[in-house]
C-alpha cells in the first residue's frame, strides 16, 4: 500500500504540472479529470512493480533449484 500510495503521488502531481500547462485545451472539470488518470496510471505502475518483483522472487527460486539440482548430480 505504501508503494501504492507513493505512485499515485508522484502521478497525480505530474497530471497536476501538465494540466497546469494544457487546461485550455480541455474542459472545465480538468483537475477531476487529472485526478482521475492519476489514478489509473498508479494502479497500472503498481501492477507493473509488483510483477517485477514476482519475477525476480521467481528467478532466485529457479537458480535454486538448478544449483540444487547440478549439485545432486555430482
Amino acid at each position: 500500500m505504501k508503494e501504492f500510495l507513493g505512485v499515485f503521488i508522484s502521478c497525480i502531481i505530474i497530471c497536476w504540472i501538465i494540466t497546469f500547462f494544457f487546461a485550455a485545451y480541455l474542459s472545465e472539470h480538468i483537475y477531476i479529470l487529472a485526478a482521475v488518470f492519476a489514478f489509473f496510471l498508479a494502479v497500472f505502475i503498481t501492477i507493473l512493480i509488483k510483477q517485477e518483483s514476482r519475477l525476480e522472487e521467481v528467478e532466485r527460486k529457479l537458480e535454486n533449484i538448478l544449483t540444487n539440482q547440478q549439485d545432486s548430480e555430482e
